[in-house]
């Protein structure tokens, strides 16, 4: 195991590169002495990012795969070809209108047009205050905490390192998980300036509810189904759309290879990781029925959060399965659409209900949507196409175009037409 004892968040990803890099060197020593090894490891880090938020202990531990795992790989009964490979990634279209980054401008534009009340409402709330404080109440958004303080940096905006006892000068920055030294829903917090970031596909109304009755609040939203189920229409004037959720770069960015694992090369067939809910347990049953049938192939379906086991699946995945955890017509799993994607696997996925930018997904970002009686089906043939090798090149392509990623510290001064600013 790898502590990490009272590390700012601003190190997340330092965290998890050196999880990986030390787990695979201790591994090393273990397997060559041939017994278990303690050893003490001190890192100092120094710099711009010096001081900050302490938190209780965070392990990660290199856990083994397994509840639903087999082994080997080859190509044994999958002969079916229904799904249609499309030209992923192909041409200047997802460089550009088609790239991650004006997507994220696309959605922007379509809440909060120049003019609109929640553009004026947005613009408001980020020039109440001077500094912002960002928590997002749980170490999954780590990556998604640094996006946003990218995106408020380049606008000018300088960050409290330490949750303030005073607010007379800073903007909170915060989501549904986060430990609030003013809840929204507490007496006397309403007023105090706030963006309030939703992460969940399962809506709780409360302190969003709470954001629009304040001039000091604005939501920022990653699903345009969300928004469309606001308990009032009026609602919208308090909410900006963004892929708050898309990670760029994924949490798993420093497990990701330096040169990918040719797909059709690869030895597990499906992974899905997440919690298995009543619903997902579908999954559970489909691939006992798979693998039964191909007794030979490997498929994961578990509830893992272990970077380190999570990335080396990832790494050696030819289909990455997403499945909505409660109901079928639901907003986008973004987060971990993101997370595994720039792996290279091929998302097969369960259909969003938003409608912005699903035709990007699936030209670009390389996804299968289907639905959840047909999702099997539609990975088999994915995996029947990759085994001929017709998905070596578009395989790569996908890679490239979510490592492309977003310019956070471009959104909001091309939205507002202001001057980028660079505060290091």
């Amino acid at each position: 195991h790898v502590a990490w004892t009272c590390m700012d968040t601003a190190y997340d990803n330092v965290k998890t590169t050196m999880a990986m890099v030390l787990s695979q060197y201790f591994l090393s020593l273990t397997i060559r002495r041939k017994r278990r090894i303690a050893v003490t490891v001190i890192i100092f880090v120094a710099g711009a990012f010096s001081g900050g938020n302490l938190f209780p202990n965070v392990t990660f531990a290199a856990n083994k795969i397994n509840k639903t795992s087999v082994a080997n790989n080859n190509n044994n009964g999958l002969n079916r070809n229904r799904v249609k490979i499309k030209n992923h990634a192909s041409g200047s279209f997802c460089d550009n209108e088609g790239s991650l980054h004006q997507l994220a401008l696309d959605m922007i534009n379509y809440s909060s047009p120049p003019g609109s009340k929640s553009y004026q409402k947005f613009k408001r709330v980020l020039d109440l205050r001077p500094f912002f404080y960002i928590d997002m109440g749980a170490q999954i958004f780590s990556t998604n905490k640094l996006m946003m303080r990218r995106m408020f940096h380049g606008i000018g905006l300088r960050e409290k390192r330490f949750k303030p006892s005073l607010l007379d000068n800073v903007t909170l920055v915060e989501t549904f998980y986060t430990k609030s030294p003013c809840p929204i829903l507490e007496e006397g917090c309403i007023n105090v300036p706030r963006i309030l970031i939703q992460t969940e596909q399962a809506t709780k109304w409360a302190p969003f509810i709470e954001c629009h009755k304040s001039p000091n609040c604005i939501i920022l939203e990653f699903s345009d189904y969300n928004m469309k189920r606001t308990p009032t229409d009026d609602m919208s004037d308090s909410y900006v759309l963004l892929p708050v959720m898309t990670q760029t770069p994924s949490r798993l960015s420093m497990g990701e290879p330096k040169i990918a694992k040719i797909i059709q090369y690869r030895s597990i067939d499906m992974v899905f990781f997440g919690l298995i809910t009543k619903r997902r347990t579908f999954l559970t049953k489909a691939a006992d029925a798979y693998r039964e049938a191909h007794p030979n192939r490997t498929v994961h379906i578990d509830h893992n959060n272990q970077p380190i086991s999570l990335a080396a699946a990832y790494a050696e995945a030819k289909v990455c399965l997403i499945l909505h955890s409660y109901r079928s017509t639901s907003g986008g799993e973004y987060h971990r659409l993101s997370e595994f994607a720039p792996f290279g696997c091929i998302p097969v996925m369960e259909n969003f209900a938003d409608t912005i930018g699903i035709r990007v997904y699936e030209r670009c970002g390389g996804a299968i949507f289907t639905n959840q009686t047909n999702m099997m089906a539609a990975a088999e043939d994915v995996i029947a196409n990759i085994d001929r090798g017709s998905y070596n090149l578009g395989s790569k392509a996908i890679t490239n175009w979510w490592k492309a990623g977003i310019q956070w510290e471009k959104i909001l001064p091309a939205v507002f037409g202001v001057e980028e600013v660079s505060l290091f």
